[in-house]
């Protein structure tokens, strides 16, 4: 009977001859700073929150045109040609709602409990026992 080689190799050259070529662990998965290392030797830097928040800012400043120019172009940051198809699509105006919500944040709301200085709820609550010994 054949023996199994454990990369299928049967010339010989397989792990059976190379024992330090066996990755036990499995393939090694990417982590995120792993891509962060390659994306940096890349040039691409990190995008600071000002710059985000900018960015939100000023994509629902330019008119539909440009924006749609921005789109198209390959060479735009993912962001851009993301919120931008959102912004164009038929639900423009919550993706615009939600940019300003992360952009500016919510406005405040305050919800008044009292009627004319006189509060909704009881101040004390008191329970009679009614059973006799």
């Amino acid at each position: 009977m054949a023996r199994n080689v454990l990369n299928g190799n049967k010339d010989g050259n397989g792990f059976d001859k190379n024992p330090q070529n066996i990755n036990r662990t499995g393939a090694n998965r990417k982590s995120i700073s792993s891509v962060n290392i390659e994306l940096e030797a890349k040039g691409i830097k990190a995008a600071s929150k000002r710059d985000i928040l900018d960015c939100y800012l000023r994509l629902i400043n330019i008119d539909l045109k440009e924006l749609g120019a921005m789109v198209k172009d390959e060479e735009q940051p993912a962001m851009i040609r993301i919120v931008g198809k959102s912004i164009m699509s038929g639900k423009g105006f919550d993706v615009i709602e939600k940019v300003l919500d992360r952009g500016i944040g919510r406005p405040d709301n305050n919800v008044d409990v009292t009627t004319n200085g006189d509060s909704l709820i009881p101040n004390q609550i008191v329970f009679f026992d009614t059973d006799e010994d």
